[in-house]
C-alpha cells in the first residue's frame, strides 16, 4: 500500500479484513486511534441494543439465564439490558486492550493502546456482521435460543475473533505469534466471564 492511497471504505476494509486480515490491520494503522475502533464498536453495541435485544423484548423473549443481578428480576432483564449492555461491552474492549499491554510490557514488548485499540474495531468490524445475520434469520424464525448463543457465538465468534486478534497483534504491535496468542486468549479470560454476567 502506498502513501498516496485513499483509505479503504468501510465496506472494502470488511472484506478486505475477511480474505487478507494482515492487509485490513496495516490500513486501520493509518486511521485515527483510538476513536475510529470506538465508533466502530460503539455504532455495532448500539446496533445489538435497536435490533437484537429490542426484537427479544418486543417478541416477548425471555432472558436466556436467570438474572445474577438481584435488582434486576427476570421479567424486566431484557428492556434493561437494551440501555447497559453496550456499556458493558464498551468496557470489556478497554479492560481487554489493558489486559494485553499490560501482558505484552511485562513480556518487554513494546506496547501502543491506541493500536491495541483498533485491533478490536477489526475483530468487531468482521464479526458482527455474521453475527448479526445469524441473530436476526433466528428471530425471525423464532429459533433464537441458549444453542445459538453457546455453540454460533460461543464457538465461531470467539474462534475467529481469537484468530483476527493474533493477526493483528503481529501486525500492529509486531509481537511473535505464541506471545500474542497467548495474550489474546488471557484478556478473552478476564473479559469474557464479564460479559457473561450481564448478557442475558
Amino acid at each position: 500500500m502506498t502513501q498516496a492511497e485513499p483509505p479503504m471504505n468501510l465496506l472494502r476494509l470488511w472484506w478486505t479484513a475477511v480474505v487478507r486480515p494482515g492487509r485490513a490491520f496495516a490500513e486501520v494503522g493509518r486511521r485515527p486511534a483510538p476513536l475510529w475502533a470506538f465508533t466502530v464498536i460503539l455504532a455495532f453495541n448500539l446496533l445489538i441494543s435497536l435490533t437484537t435485544t429490542l426484537g427479544r423484548v418486543l417478541g416477548g423473549g425471555e432472558v436466556l439465564l436467570p438474572s445474577w443481578l438481584t435488582f434486576l428480576p427476570d421479567d424486566r432483564y431484557l428492556l434493561a439490558e437494551l440501555f447497559f449492555l453496550p456499556a458493558v461491552r464498551m468496557a470489556t474492549w478497554l479492560l481487554g486492550a489493558a489486559v494485553v499491554y499490560l501482558g505484552a510490557r511485562l513480556a518487554g514488548r513494546p506496547a501502543d493502546m491506541d493500536r491495541l485499540l483498533q485491533v478490536g474495531g477489526v475483530v468487531y468490524l468482521v464479526v458482527m456482521p455474521y453475527t448479526f445475520a445469524v441473530d436476526w434469520t433466528t428471530l425471525a424464525f423464532g429459533a433464537f435460543g441458549m444453542g445459538l448463543i453457546v455453540y454460533v457465538h460461543g464457538v465461531v465468534d470467539l474462534v475467529w475473533s481469537v484468530a483476527l486478534q493474533v493477526v493483528g497483534l503481529r501486525v500492529l504491535l509486531g509481537l511473535p505469534a505464541g506471545l500474542a496468542l497467548g495474550l489474546t486468549l488471557l484478556s478473552t479470560l478476564f473479559t469474557l466471564p464479564l460479559l457473561m454476567i450481564f448478557a442475558r
